[in-house]
């Protein structure tokens, strides 16, 4: 379980901080952004916040597993995730990007939740 917070941690961190380093390159690299709509430095990197606060508390998590402490990282990267979700079944989309999506967002995205889910450590039972 720690072991995977420290992975989700350093994926949406690696993300965030090149979000906010290199807005422009990200958006142009990363597939599926420029089909958002155009480039807008300001909100990437706004983005890009929220994914370096959803991986300090993965971090954060990997070192002391409180559930307190994954819900920020939860809320954000799961909402992300069900928003994909959500535009692929109301918009539909090709297949190679369902299974873009679902490898590099939704699994990622969803997986604190799972965390939140395990029984070890007493996070379904609240005791945390």
């Amino acid at each position: 379980m720690r072991l995977l917070a420290l992975i989700l941690a350093l994926y949406h961190g690696a993300n965030g901080a090149l979000m906010l380093a290199l807005p422009g390159p990200w958006y142009r690299l990363t597939p599926g952004a420029a089909e958002s709509g155009p480039m807008n430095a300001h909100f990437v990197r706004d983005i890009g916040l929220g994914f370096l606060a959803a991986a300090l508390a993965l971090a954060l998590f990997a070192r002391a597993p409180r559930a307190a402490i994954v819900w920020p990282a939860a809320l954000f990267l799961g909402g992300h995730a069900g928003l994909h979700l959500a535009e692929m079944a109301l918009h539909g989309t090709v297949p190679a990007a369902v299974l873009r999506d679902l490898a590099l967002i939704v699994l990622p995205g969803l997986a604190p939740l799972w965390l939140l889910a395990r029984p070890a450590a007493g996070l379904a039972e609240g005791r945390s």
